[in-house]
């Protein structure tokens, strides 16, 4: 079941795509991100992201690694992604990503994967 989407709307993240294919690419890409996710339903997860800070101001670059909490130079980030419909749009969906924890530069590098 899909809740009805509310609030903006990112319009590169909304699809026609059947729900199960578009949920089967976002475990594949959450999977190459090393993102630990905790299934709440078919078609929204809960996931925490470990990010290894950039060795330099200068660097820009971010990696993604599976690290212990407690490693030092690693920032958190909690965020839910969320199937939901688009109420008087049937078959169209919109793909919910919201920062739960963390920060938010780091955050937006994840959201940018999901675009």
């Amino acid at each position: 079941y899909l809740d009805v989407h509310r609030g903006a709307l990112d319009h590169a993240l909304v699809t026609t795509e059947p729900p199960p294919a578009v949920m089967k690419r976002i475990r594949n890409v959450l999977a190459d991100l090393c993102v630990q996710v905790h299934h709440e339903s078919d078609f929204k997860y809960r996931c925490i992201c470990l990010q290894r800070r950039p060795p330099s101001p200068n660097s820009t670059s971010a990696v993604f690694l599976p690290l212990k909490s407690t490693e030092e130079g690693a920032d958190e980030v909690r965020f839910s992604v969320e199937l939901t419909r688009l109420d008087g749009l049937i078959g169209t969906y919109s793909l919910d990503v919201r920062r739960l924890k963390g920060n938010l530069r780091s955050y937006k590098l994840l959201y940018d994967t999901f675009r």
